[in-house]
């Protein structure tokens, strides 16, 4: 796979919009590289310090046990939804995640209403991942906004950028499924198992396959039901 294009100049907007809407941030120079999708130092302290902690706290959110609630479940989720919002950026009341979940970050993540995430979801967030309301992910389902050089030198010397995901609304994603750089899934969406998404998707596509290709357009609300139960 060629480089991909790269921005030459920080995206103050974006910056701008991390900084007023996201929590736990580890904001400085080589945060705002890093969401920019400019080249950056991973090893960077902040940064260094910001990933450990967020692959420490999405392992302890497993260990958030019902019977320490006295298997009363209004508390246990409670809690749980109470730990979620030290992990990421955003996340509104009504998501849900079964552990275990795996962030590089966690705090450039945004989810919207009515989330529902199933075992295993790695969301590597070293750019934005945002992703919209009644949004439903099968099992081990990867958001990678992480890339690297393919000059091997530039690797070596610790050389790597990001590039944003976005998803739209009502989209559903099957399991085992990969969504590279850059790529924007519109609204209603849906997914096949196994699929590669190294490209955008228009609204309301149902793709599959490596790399993912668009095999129909849904037309009507019942397109859309049939085509969940096809493909998931």
């Amino acid at each position: 796979m060629p480089d991909l294009i790269q921005p030459t100049e920080l995206n103050h907007e974006l910056i701008d919009y991390a900084y007023k809407n996201l929590n736990n941030l580890p904001k400085g120079e080589e945060y705002e590289k890093m969401i920019s999708s400019l080249p950056y130092n991973c090893w960077d302290s902040k940064l260094k310090l910001a990933r450990d902690l967020g692959h420490e706290n999405a392992a302890d959110y497993g260990l958030i046990r019902l019977k320490d609630y006295d298997f009363d479940t209004k508390r246990h989720s409670e809690a749980r939804l109470k730990f979620l919002k030290k992990i990421f950026g955003k996340i509104d009341d009504t998501a849900f995640i079964e552990p275990p979940f795996f962030v590089d970050y966690g705090c450039n993540i945004s989810i919207g209403k009515n989330f529902y995430g199933n075992f295993n979801i790695t969301f590597l967030d070293c750019s934005l991942i945002t992703i919209g309301d009644n949004v439903m992910i099968a099992p081990n389902v990867c958001f990678t906004t992480a890339t690297h050089p393919t000059d091997p030198q530039k690797r070596l010397d610790v050389v790597e950028y990001a590039l944003p995901i976005t998803v739209g609304n009502n989209v559903w994603f099957g399991c085992n499924i990969a969504v590279l750089p850059g790529v924007t899934i519109g609204d209603g969406c849906v997914i096949g198992a196994g699929a590669i998404v190294n490209k955008s998707l228009p609204p309301y596509s149902v793709a599959v396959g490596n790399p993912a290709r668009v095999i129909r357009t849904l037309e009507s609300l019942e397109d859309r039901a049939s085509a969940i139960k096809e493909v998931s």
